[in-house]
């Protein structure tokens, strides 16, 4: 759609430029006519639905309206400028680039249908913002740490759901696996899902604070990914068990004051539906790894899913040149979900020293799974919300909206195992 944007309203400037260089004139009113119909079209596209608006569109709206507010200007005043060759051409140049450039958040966000939910509740959401008094914020030296949720939970005011809680990847944020998140409340779960602040892209809180990721954090993850060499692994230990400290003790906290408001909710509201008894975590990446983590800790935790990350809790210290793994047998169902290229070169590590292959091996109950032709981002909706981000970060050839839909149902079906107690998953080897 922003190919098309682009190639009609750059129809549009070549034609008035054409006309306006041969007929020596800069044609204003009628360039205002076709800014105002174009505002209009676009409006009545909206109101009748054949478009659904979005911050897509905004970029796009905003200078439509812009310029028929200046072309209006213009009309009243009804002062004919002079032409001016050089300056027509430039003005022309200078229009084109703003209308490319607003256009342009349509192909990098192009408009997209959600994966349809098979299950038969509606899903209503909340979103609160939760203060730990208890902790400094890691990114800012005077505030204690503010944590913002979202609740995606079944629209019935009765009856106890299971509580699943997520966490996202670097550079992530809160709503990343938002399929995923519909499609468990959509079968009668409440999912919360948390944005760690500084961690995740950006943050937008209860009452209207905008934060982003910290610089500090980007540019040192892209360090640590950038290296490939053993030299690194001692201070790379040290600082991913920081980020999965700080994470840790926000998602202890999430759960803590999700079950405190669960305790004591009044009849009707989200609180009121969780069952307190059955209790999952999952996450991506860091995220996994966070989740996977507060397995361990809590014994009020009954399966954890790791969708394609490292599992850097059961690091215990690096030491003689090598990873000390946690020998303990880890305590809950566990599922590991992973892309083909993070497994393929898991693979061809030494045996014993992959600290997800070691959990699994010698955890009570534990499953693995690999997504053929897949990267590390097929398992967000990014590849659906901006295609061609989630290329240039990683994503593999297999078709994006079927591996979202799999692995909606993979998760589905292994919480409503260890949940809700519906038999034994069934969970290939590949898919």
């Amino acid at each position: 759609m922003g190919i098309l944007f682009i190639l009609l309203l750059t129809l549009m400037e070549s034609t008035l430029l054409y006309l306006a260089l041969h007929g020596k004139r800069n044609f204003e009113e009628e360039r205002g006519i076709l800014n105002f119909s174009i505002l209009l079209l676009l409006i009545l596209f909206f109101l009748t639905g054949v478009l659904t608006w979005s911050f897509r569109f905004m970029p796009i709206m905003l200078l439509v309206a812009i310029k028929s507010l200046v072309s209006l200007v213009g009309l009243l005043r009804r002062r004919e400028k002079s032409f001016r060759k050089g300056k027509t051409i430039l003005k022309a140049a200078v229009s084109l680039l703003l209308y490319i450039t607003a256009a342009s958040v349509l192909i990098l966000f192009p408009p997209y249908l959600q994966p349809e939910v098979t299950g038969t509740f509606e899903v209503k959401t909340e979103k609160y913002t939760w203060i730990d008094e208890d902790r400094k914020d890691a990114f800012s030296t005077e505030d204690s740490r503010r944590l913002t949720v979202e609740l995606y939970y079944p629209e019935t005011a009765e009856g106890n759901y299971p509580l699943v809680v997520f966490s996202h990847g670097a550079f992530g944020f809160s709503g990343s696996n938002y399929s995923t998140f519909a499609e468990l409340a959509s079968h009668g779960y409440v999912v919360a899902s948390i944005g760690h602040t500084g961690h995740a892209f950006y943050t937008l809180d209860t009452s209207g604070t905008l934060t982003t990721v910290d610089p500090d954090f980007i540019s040192k993850a892209a360090e640590i990914n950038g290296i490939t060499d053993t030299q690194h692994e001692a201070e790379i230990f040290e600082t991913t068990q920081s980020w999965l400290k700080l994470r840790v003790e926000d998602e202890h906290f999430v759960l803590e004051r999700i079950l405190e408001e669960a305790s004591s909710a009044e009849k009707g509201t989200v609180f009121s539906l969780i069952d307190c008894e059955n209790i999952g975590l999952m996450g991506h990446s860091l995220g996994g790894a966070t989740s996977a983590e507060i397995g361990r800790l809590r014994p009020d935790i009954d399966a954890v899913i790791v969708l394609d990350g490292t599992m850097l809790g059961e690091e215990e210290r690096f030491e003689n040149g090598s990873m000390v793994l946690d020998s303990t047998p880890y305590p809950v169902p566990l599922l590991n979900i992973y892309a083909e290229d993070h497994y393929r070169n898991a693979l061809t590590l030494k045996e014993n020293t992959y600290s997800n292959f070691y959990a699994s091996a010698h955890a009570l109950d534990a499953y693995e799974t690999v997504f053929e032709d897949t990267g590390h981002l097929n398992f967000t909706d990014l590849p659906l919300f901006s295609p061609i981000l989630a290329k240039a970060l990683g994503v593999g050839d297999a078709d994006s909206r079927e591996c979202i839909n799999t692995m909606n149902q993979v998760v589905l079906d292994f919480f409503d195992s260890c949940l809700k107690g519906e038999g034994r998953p069934i969970i290939k080897k590949e898919y």
